[in-house]
């Protein structure tokens, strides 16, 4: 044990950077550290206020009961696609492993420490998600002081099983990748097949949960209706009377009319959905009505099934660790060199392979930034089975396909390889540094890999959208301008991030590229491109279409501020 606390805590000293902020020297270093705390605080309370007030509407609408067992199964299923992404390059490190195996630790040791890192991830994401919804949960429905206690060993307890389940998921990647030559053609190929299989997975299940909730519509419909009559009642006899002859006060009873009869469309339509999900998942139900009452038995039976699989994973991954590892590291083969003809070419393609070749020979970094165009190539297939206009039936003022093209664009923007490149170089900066060559070359060369990347998959997925979507030609045009505007915007942020915190000292890849403040920061630029989606939806058309060109316009603006602040950058400060 005393091995395995020495490994746990070397594991987890450092998280989000705090054992740097703590001690370092260097005072731009603890203001970058700083920003990055405040930054990521900053993501905590943001899902936090969304998570609560996901579970206040639910609470609205009287399903205030039902909010343990959504959130646990959203929890879940995070904790799980985010656990499965990053098992296999957190637990098997190649860095360190000549190191370990110097050492008298065993391989249950080692993998039990990783594991338990994952274990700490999964756990602030589900008190993320989970406190807000428990605390309103608990307020709407008049739970006793006993409930209030067993939030926090419930908090604890439903971590464990997703991070078990997720490391099998890095043992099975692990396994099949060193079998093969070219691990990282392996790696990526691996993670674009979960990803479609995710999709498919998610499509399929939306598709069942609809028919579920419909087939148990019914008796949740019949309490809908008696409010639709009495408002539908109301609005007919208000509707008898001249607008000009309506007094203040039927004015105001006849919009409350309507909030009452939209409220319980939404009511009826939320009641389907999760009844939809326990009959999915009888398990989800089983434990939400255990986190609910509380109702200890259940929660320690789910604590019992979450250690064996915990400890059988521990087990089976400790004992095939070193083995594991030793097979994943990369062989370098000497072949037989043979001389051919000097070839020519410029500074800038010269950089833009150098490029390519760091990026392609690094799997995690392959694997983790190619998501983004994954789901933007998946979703618009997935077009092709979806009806946006038929979802959003009773809200006449939204529209749901007028946020289509500000979606796709943002989905570039999740983990652009420009918000690595810089740190990627790592000890190897001073090369390029040490030739002459400008900043605008190292930079340039940098983003337009970027680009050059991304080009293929924009012309595809606006090929799929040709035949997914129908759209007249001005909405065909905002498919098309919109992620267009977006995917310099993406790049260029990356590369601004990057410089501002750049992590040239790394002995992992995915300290880069999982664990650094420019990766995650660059996923904010998704967010950004949803805001004027968002106001696209509730936009009538003629104003969308003033809004759209606008926003383009004002995207480009914003890009080439950034290309101009980019291009300016003194690199002497990242040696600093």
């Amino acid at each position: 044990m005393k091995e395995f606390r020495v490994l746990a805590r070397l594991e987890l000293i450092n998280l989000f950077g705090l054992n740097t902020y703590r001690y370092t020297k260097d005072p731009k270093e603890k203001k970058k550290k700083l920003a990055l705390l405040i930054a990521l605080g900053f993501v905590g309370v943001v899902l936090m206020g969304y998570a609560g007030g996901t579970a206040y509407a639910l609470a609205d609408f009287g399903l205030a009961d039902k909010i343990p067992m959504v959130y646990a199964l959203l929890a879940f299923l995070l904790q799980l696609g985010l656990g499965a992404m990053k098992a296999k390059s957190l637990i098997y490190r190649e860095t360190d492993l000549d190191l370990l195996t110097a050492l008298p630790f065993r391989g249950t040791h080692v993998a039990a420490a990783r594991i338990v890192r994952l274990y700490v991830d999964g756990l602030i994401l589900t008190t993320l998600v989970m406190l807000p919804g428990m605390i309103i949960c608990g307020i709407h429905t008049g739970a006793g002081a006993l409930f209030y206690v067993g939030i926090l060993p419930a908090l604890l307890i439903l971590p464990i099983l997703p991070v078990a389940i997720s490391a099998w998921v890095g043992i099975l990647f692990a396994a099949i990748i060193s079998r093969f030559r070219h691990k990282v053609l392996a790696e990526v190929l691996l993670v674009v097949i979960m990803m479609v299989g995710m999709l498919a997975v998610s499509a399929a299940f939306s598709t069942n949960t609809m028919t579920a909730g419909g087939d148990n519509g019914v008796s949740s419909s019949g309490s809908a209706s008696t409010v639709e009559k009495s408002t539908e009642r109301s609005v007919e006899s208000s509707a008898e009377k001249t607008t000009a002859a309506l007094t203040k006060e039927e004015k105001e009873a006849e919009k409350q009319a309507e909030n009452e009869r939209m409220k319980a469309k939404l009511s009826a339509a939320a009641k389907n959905a999760i009844q939809g999900l326990e009959s999915a998942f009888p398990p989800a139900r089983i434990l939400g009505e255990g986190l609910q009452k509380p109702d200890f038995p259940i929660l320690l039976v789910y604590l019992a099934i979450s250690l064996l699989v915990f400890a059988i994973t521990v087990f089976i991954l400790g004992r095939n660790f070193f083995a594991i590892s030793a097979r994943l590291r990369t062989v370098t083969r000497h072949r037989e060199y043979q001389m051919e003809a000097l070839k020519e070419q410029s500074v800038m393609k010269a950089l833009v392979k150098k490029e390519a070749a760091r990026y392609f020979s690094s799997g995690i970094y392959v694997s983790n930034t190619i998501v983004g165009p994954v789901l933007a190539i998946g979703f618009s297939v997935a077009l092709a089975f979806m009806d946006l206009s038929k979802q959003i039936e009773g809200w006449p003022m939204i529209h749901l396909e007028a946020a289509l093209p500000y979606l796709l664009g943002g989905f570039f923007s999740m983990m652009s390889i420009s918000s690595c490149s810089i740190s990627m170089e790592g000890k190897n900066w001073w090369i390029p540094r040490s030739l002459p060559l400008s900043t605008r070359e190292i930079l340039g060369a940098k983003a337009l890999f970027n680009l050059i990347f991304l080009a293929p998959v924009y012309g595809l997925m606006e090929v799929i959208l040709m035949f997914t979507v129908r759209a007249n030609l001005v909405d065909r045009l905002w498919l098309l301008l919109i992620p267009l505007a977006g995917i310099p915007f993406s790049v260029l942020l990356g590369l601004f991030l990057n410089l501002k915190f750049p992590k040239l000292h790394w002995e992992n890849a995915t300290e880069v590229v999982k664990q650094s403040a420019a990766s995650g920061l660059s996923l904010l630029g998704g967010f950004a491109l949803l805001i004027p989606g968002m106001g696209a939806m509730v936009l009538p058309d003629g104003y969308r279409h003033l809004m759209n060109p606008v926003m383009i316009l004002v995207i480009a603006g914003i890009s080439w501020l950034l290309y101009r602040k980019v291009m300016s950058y003194p690199l002497k400060k990242l040696e600093s």
